[in-house]
Formats: structure tokens, sequence, C-alpha cells
């Protein structure tokens, strides 16, 4: 029995098809084969840790004229302009080693789509007569879906412009294109502030003086056994961390700050609303703390 997720929200996709003499008949089986897909993806998905919230339908359907690189090229123009939420596109291929498979390729990345080509063939007998078992070519295409959602989020190495101001001449800002840089600009240009607010605030530690080799799963496990829900390299030695609420936060502040990892890394763990440990504090006996108690209730007492 396998538990699924409930998403609060569902992705969009699309598809493309590109079949030789389509009829009423064939396009009625793909709209039903699309549902079909979608839930046995899922389903597989969840064996394999991965869980996708896409709808079972997709937002359109568009079909293509087969060795027409002009109409292939229209039908992704056109899913990226009139439906900007679809994520993932997937492609129907007439044959194997088909060109569309290699223009498909070019035109997801133009258009920053993940993609996904399966053959006509397979979409009629439902994968019935593929090589290996349909299980793991399900399970295959999950890992590929996740690798690729996963690079158009970080989108690692890349940077965009922010302009900004009233003066004839704006200020140009330059940040990485990921999800927190973007989220903190808008903060610094539309509300005037440096950093988010509220409970974003509390559960995030900004975190350095790592060894520049780890990467985002590196630096997570720097805090374990805290519950790490995001990670946000904002350099090769830093990366902002989201943690599960505030008190581990400052937990971890108070455990990992100033660490040494090796002679020549130093972990460094700060947050906007914890103050960092100067040194190393050792608890108070129960003795000494039995003593402070009953000095203040003897103050008490001779207030009173």
């Amino acid at each position: 029995m396998v538990a699924h997720r409930k998403s609060d929200f569902h992705s969009k996709w699309a598809m493309v098809v590109t079949v030789n003499g389509l009829n009423e008949e064939k396009r009625a089986d793909l709209k039903k084969f699309a549902g079909w897909f979608m839930d046995t993806l899922r389903m597989e998905g969840s064996f394999i840790g991965h869980y996708f919230n896409y709808d079972t339908a997709p937002v359109t359907i568009v079909e293509t004229e087969p060795n027409n690189l002009e109409s292939c090229t229209n039908a992704y123009q056109q899913i990226h302009k009139d439906h900007p939420q679809v994520v993932l596109v997937v492609h129907i291929l007439p044959q194997a080693q088909s060109v569309e498979y290699e223009w498909m390729k070019v035109l997801a990345s133009r258009y920053g789509f993940i993609r996904q080509g399966i053959l006509y063939e397979n979409c009629v007998n439902r994968f019935q007569n593929v090589d290996s078992d349909r299980n793991s070519v399900f399970r295959n295409m999950c890992q590929w879906l996740y690798r690729s959602g996963t690079a158009i989020i970080r989108n690692e190495g890349n940077n965009c412009g922010i302009l900004h101001g009233k003066d004839p001449k704006p200020t140009f800002e330059k940040v990485l294109f990921n999800s927190e840089d973007i989220k903190e600009a808008v903060f610094k240009v539309l509300h005037k502030e440096d950093e988010p607010r509220g409970a974003e605030l509390e559960n995030i530690v900004k975190v350095s003086g790592f060894p520049e080799m780890l990467n985002a799963f590196g630096v997570a496990q720097l805090l374990s056994p805290y519950r790490v829900n995001g990670v946000t390299m904002n350099g090769p030695q830093c990366a902002t961390v989201t943690l599960e609420n505030k008190f581990q936060v400052y937990q971890a502040v108070q455990e990992f700050h100033g660490k040494k990892l090796d002679r020549n890394h130093k972990l460094q763990v700060v947050s906007n609303v914890v103050s960092s440990p100067a040194a190393q504090v050792e608890s108070p006996s129960f003795r000494d703390s039995k003593r402070h108690i009953e000095n203040l209730m003897g103050k008490l007492r001779v207030s009173s």
C-alpha cells in the first residue's frame, strides 16, 4: 500500500502529437492515454519517493505535421505563449529515431519545458510491448522528470539582472536566478527590506565556512540531525538553509556555530533572530541552579 502525498496545487502539462494519419478515433484514444499515463506516472513515482502533482489531463493537445520543423516549432511556441503555467511537455513521436525527437530536445530547452518523448506505438498498447518491465520504464521516466525539474529550479550558473529605482538611470543589480535571490530582490525593491519577514525569517540560517566542494546536499548533512527544508547555494562557501522551525534554528546556531570541520575550515552558522554564541558556555550544575533559585525566592520574600 502506498500513501500518496496530497499537493496544495497541481502543475500543468501539455501534449504535442506528431502522428501519421491522425483521425478522431486516434485523438480520442490519445486523450484516454493522457489520463492513464499521468496516473501511472504518479503511482510508480510514489514507489521510489518522487511525488508528482501534475493534472490528470493536459491543458492543451497540439498537433504537428510529421517531418515539419516549422510546425513543430510553432507548437512549442504556442504552448509557451498561450499556457505560461505549463511545466512539462509530453511529445508523442511517430517512430523511433525520428527528427521530432531531436527537435523536441532543442525546443524544450529553448522555452524552458521539462520534456518527455513517447512513441505513438507505446501509447496505443500502453507500453505492453516494451523490451523491459513496464514498471521499470515508468520509474526511469520518473527519475528523468525529477532530475530535469531540479535542474530547471536550480538553474545553476545562470543569473539575471534587475533594474529598480525612479532615477533616469535605474540601479542595476545582478542576482543568481533562483527562488531565494528573486524573493530577496522583490522584498528589497517593493518593500525596501533586505530580508524576508515573519515566520520565514525565523526558520532561516546562513551557513558559511564549509569546504568549497560541498553542494546543497553536503551542506544539509552538516546540520544533521535537524530537518532541512531547503538549501540555496549563494556562493562556493555560503548557503541559506531553511530549517523546520525557529527552535531548530536556535539549537543549530548554538551547536554548530564555530565548529571546526578540519584544520582549514570553521563552520559559521548565524541567524538574524538568534545571536551566535561568542564562546562555548558550560551549563550550570544542578546545585548552582538550586542555589540561584533559592536566592531569588529569598529576595522576593524580603521585598514582600
